[in-house]
């Protein structure tokens, strides 16, 4: 059974955790990097560094996200988390195409420089640090459902993969004149992976600011629960509204002529029970009626 309040402790601890080991890991890398000749390795600790800066914006939106709803957002505040995410991933993908691009420049002007060997057990470090970050985080925001918990997790695999392909461009440049570009190109594959990374999150976290919501899907599901309810009734209209990770539905239900009041409003009871006990995500949902004309 998970405890709620357990978890929202873990949470505040890891995000603090991951603050404080990006930031260590940021200073250590870019500094080893720099004065290794390692433009993977820098690469590397901007890459800690935007998860820094992620994990602090995604503390400030949970923080706003939990205040209650009130008389001027009575819809409450939980896009504020994907407010900030969704800002997160913007100035993470100008990170990104700054490094790939700059890195590739490198290339093209043939700008290599060997990486000291030294440096690698800094770069295999970093590597475990990012997976234990990654896996608490995950653990957390799946518990949680939490977004932002979720996408700081998605920040801390991609910080494994890309210190993974600094690990083999600092080993590979070692073995000869014909492999020293294979730190550049580590370089390279940082800033994609913080691209491709950074995009996904920020299309998802988007939508949910559009209000997107895979209507056809939610629409078949509730129109068989109104059909398991009362087989004379059928859904005449559905609007939606989405605030955060939860889902407000305003239903028109068509009814028989011949159907009483008491009728209409224990199918209506039934129904808003069958569908929040079946679709977790919707917290809201207000019905109205429709005669259905028979003739």
């Amino acid at each position: 059974m998970i405890n709620p309040e357990t978890c929202l402790k873990c949470q505040r601890k890891i995000l603090g955790w991951t603050i404080i080991g990006n930031a260590f890991l940021a200073g250590l890398k870019i500094t080893s990097g720099t004065i290794a000749n390692s433009s993977g390795l820098v690469a590397d600790g901007f890459q800690s560094l935007s998860c820094v800066l992620t994990s602090i914006f995604i503390a400030i939106g949970i923080w706003f996200s939990k205040r209650r709803s009130d008389n001027n957002f009575p819809y409450g505040y939980e896009k504020v988390e994907f407010i900030v995410s969704f800002s997160a991933f913007s100035i993470l993908i100008g990170i990104g195409a700054f490094i790939a691009l700059s890195s590739l420049l490198g290339i093209f002007k043939r700008d290599f420089t060997r990486p000291d060997i030294m440096i690698l057990p800094i770069a295999v470090a970093s590597a475990f640090l990012a997976y234990m970050m990654s896996r608490y985080n995950f653990c957390a925001g799946v518990k949680l459902n939490s977004p932002g918990m979720i996408a700081n997790g998605s920040h801390a695999g991609a910080d494994l993969f890309s210190s993974s392909a600094v690990i083999i461009g600092i080993i590979l440049s070692q073995t000869g004149p014909q492999f020293i570009f294979c730190d550049k190109l580590a370089a390279f594959i940082v800033g994609a992976i913080i691209i491709r990374d950074s995009l996904g999150h920020w299309s998802d976290n988007l939508k949910i600011l559009l209000d997107f919501i895979p209507e056809d899907k939610i629409t078949r599901k509730l129109s068989d629960i109104v059909r398991r309810v009362n087989p004379g009734y059928r859904l005449s209209e559905l609007k939606f509204k989405r605030t955060g990770n939860r889902v407000w539905v305003k239903a028109g239900l068509f009814a028989p002529q011949e159907t009483k009041v008491s009728e209409y409003e224990l199918t209506v009871s039934k129904a808003k029970s069958l569908i929040k006990k079946e679709i977790p995500g919707i917290s809201e949902i207000e019905c109205f009626i429709s005669i259905l004309n028979n003739k």
